[in-house]
């Protein structure tokens, strides 16, 4: 059995790091639509050096997620909405594939510790896994650590040659994040060897040679200097925010970083690992969307550092407790599915079948307990109640993750309008307002919008011509009146709904200047969400 253990391992990881991601619904729309749409666009007219998607005329545009896009909107196209879970599910495999080997490396060969950090940060990350950019990034950036590693432990430079390599794939595929590929060589360089430091040097020339190779060139390699560091981005963008203490990912990140912080302390590390973890650390402290790339590049030192960890007593039991916890999770998906999604008689065979044999399984062990006496015997606790615990605390957070429903519904709102609006309109004389994040939908359907969450696409320093995000946002905030704000824009058909924009909703409501064409209404809790399409009166 032991020489199949590796192998057993890698499925169990894959099958976790995949099985987790139906809890994390489809809640970045908005982002993921236009990102589609762009790889459409692509895919059909070449590269666009002046936005296509909005009402504005010859804004500039760099699309420094391209293929991204297009390898979104191939799976979407060919699989639906299942095709975004395909690819969530390979990335989240393959990232926490490579984690595991990179703890497996860097610890020495522990397989209990490698496992057990691979298993948690799988957990950890799982919520970030959605059909977005940073997903496809991250694995090439994990990647790289992982190849730069392998050199500075064996100071084979063949572990350098892919680098160049992979600063093509990210630029294309992320080019928002292409800088990082050279920020995260930066902590490899703090070693007392020349000959280390002359090799890992030319590579990151070569890293930023071929950067060039793109679209758009030095534009996409320097995108991330006009695009961050914007302060009305920041304040506006909750992914900008720093992680909250309030919420459930808020308190793992902060539960992780006092952990490192207290396993830094507890011996002398190497110098690459402190500048590594501190530099990634600030980072995900900043910006919250920077707590994936925490728990991957910044916590497998760990692995160095408790690499004298060891838990024999479980040696003989661990593949029937990875097989016990990987039932129970699905057990879970059916349950939570059923419990907050669907009905029994839709889930899909194979959970049905994993379903009945958890509930097998599980008999069996009760069976096992009731045979071998005391549950809470030195023996038996470890091989069977312990693996129960884990998958209890696992199912825990893929329970309150599976309780955001609101953005779904929202989206369905919005999609139900724009089909109306497109029985008697053809996209292409179609103008419309609604809000950010909407664009992207809109878009999708081939029409015309204002605006789109590519917030730093509507910066000057982007886009040539003025601050777009500034006057939406003013706009919103109310600092410019609706009917001045309209005046300057032809739109042929607005769509606001009575919660994310209740007073313009409310000013359309009683103004004459516009007709309702549309209303639909649906419930959330003790609340009736009202949506509606209006048209200027001189439109009719």
């Amino acid at each position: 059995m032991n020489k199949f253990l590796p192998l057993i391992q890698i499925i169990f990881l894959s099958a976790v790091a995949a099985s987790w991601q139906p809890f994390f619904k489809f809640v970045e729309a908005a982002d993921t639509r236009f990102v589609m749409n762009l790889g459409q666009y692509v895919l059909e007219h070449g590269f666009p050096y002046v936005d296509p998607f909005t009402v504005h005329e010859n804004l500039q545009l760099v699309a420094q997620q391209w293929l991204s896009g297009v390898i979104f909107w191939e799976a979407y196209k060919n699989f639906g909405l299942d095709g975004l879970l395909i690819v969530d599910g390979i990335c989240a495999a393959t990232l926490i594939l490579i984690y595991w080997r990179l703890c497996l490396f860097v610890s020495g060969g522990n397989k209990i510790l490698s496992f057990a950090l691979s298993f948690i940060i799988g957990f950890l990350m799982a919520s970030a896994i959605v059909p977005r950019p940073h997903i496809l990034s991250t694995v090439l950036l994990l990647f790289e650590v992982f190849l730069m590693e392998k050199f500075t432990r064996t100071e084979d430079a063949k572990f350098l040659i892919p680098l160049p390599l992979l600063s093509i794939v990210l630029v294309n595929l992320h080019a928002a994040v292409w800088l990082m590929s050279l920020v995260v060589c930066l902590p490899f360089l703090f070693v007392k060897n020349f000959r280390h430091i002359k090799f890992l040097l030319a590579a990151m020339v070569g890293i930023a040679l071929c950067g060039l190779i793109n679209p758009y060139g030095v534009d996409a390699m320097t995108y991330v200097f006009r695009s961050y560091g914007i302060d009305e981005i920041n304040s506006s963008i909750a992914e900008m925010h720093t992680p909250s203490a309030h919420g459930f990912s808020g308190k793992c990140f902060y539960a992780a970083e006092a952990f490192m912080i207290f396993s830094l302390a507890r011996l002398k590390v190497p110098w690459r690992y402190i500048f590594l973890s501190g530099g990634i650390t600030f980072m995900a402290i900043m910006h919250g969307r920077n707590l994936i790339l925490f728990y991957l590049l910044a916590t497998f030192p760990l692995a160095y550092i408790w690499h004298d960890f060891s838990l024999e007593k479980f040696k003989l039991k661990r593949v029937p407790m990875m097989i016990l916890c990987f039932l129970l999770i699905t057990a879970n998906t059916a349950v939570n599915t059923v419990l907050l999604k669907e009905g029994f008689d839709d889930l899909s065979l194979s959970l049905k079948i994993l379903l009945f044999a958890t509930i097998i399984f599980i008999l069996y062990i009760l069976l096992l307990l009731k045979v071998e006496g005391r549950i809470l015997h030195p023996t038996i606790l470890p091989r069977k109640n312990l693996s129960l615990l884990v998958t209890f605390i696992i199912a825990s957070g893929i329970f309150i993750a599976s309780l955001n429903t609101n953005k779904t519904k929202l989206d369905e709102t919005y999609s139900d309008a724009i089909k109306f609006l497109l029985r008697t309109e053809r996209p292409e004389n179609i103008s419309l307002y609604a809000n950010q994040g909407i664009g992207g939908l809109a878009g999708s359907f081939g029409i015309k919008y204002y605006i789109d969450s590519r917030s730093e696409v509507f910066l000057p320093a982007n886009n040539g011509q003025k601050d777009i995000f500034k006057e939406y946002l003013d706009f919103s905030n109310g600092k410019i009146y609706y009917k001045d704000f309209f005046n300057r824009y032809d739109f042929t058909h607005i769509i606001v709904t009575s919660d994310e924009e209740a007073f313009l909703f409310s000013q359309l409501s009683d103004d004459k200047n516009f007709r309702v064409i549309y209303e639909s209404e649906h419930v959330e809790g003790y609340e009736v969400i009202r949506c509606r399409i209006f048209v200027p009166s001189r439109k009719d």
